[in-house]
């Protein structure tokens, strides 16, 4: 298994930090192949490994999409529904924010925070 660039105390850092912008529900550091890092899902852990696992791919296939049509990697890719958004953030090759975001929340300033916190953990790592 390899090792990931930043330890388990930073990781818990910077899920205080993703959890307490304004219409984060639950969020998670993943690796790219889908390893939970750190996570804060309020009802539990039943879905989260699962959760994680899909985010990764859904950044994979964002790749894999913008390559094949000559677009760089992608910083961030938005699902959104009526209800809520997912949001998958790169941090650099190996790492990713991911996060649910409340109907109620303002999408583009959430984004742009978790884009700022993206920077500070690709430094640190």
């Amino acid at each position: 298994m390899s090792r990931h660039p930043f330890m388990e105390e930073s990781a818990r850092r910077y899920i205080g930090e993703i959890k307490s912008v304004a219409g984060v529900t639950a969020c998670a550091l993943v690796s790219s192949e889908g390893r939970i890092l750190g996570k804060h899902f309020p009802e539990g852990d039943f879905t989260s490994s699962l959760f994680a696992a899909m985010c990764a791919t859904v950044l994979a296939s964002a790749e894999a999409a913008c390559g094949s049509v000559g677009i760089d990697r992608p910083c961030l890719v938005a699902v959104t529904s009526t209800d809520a958004a997912v949001l998958v953030v790169s941090v650099g090759e190996a790492t990713l924010i991911t996060a649910v975001i409340d109907k109620s929340a303002d999408l583009p300033a959430v984004q742009r925070q978790l884009l700022d916190i993206a920077v500070r953990i690709g430094e640190e790592a």
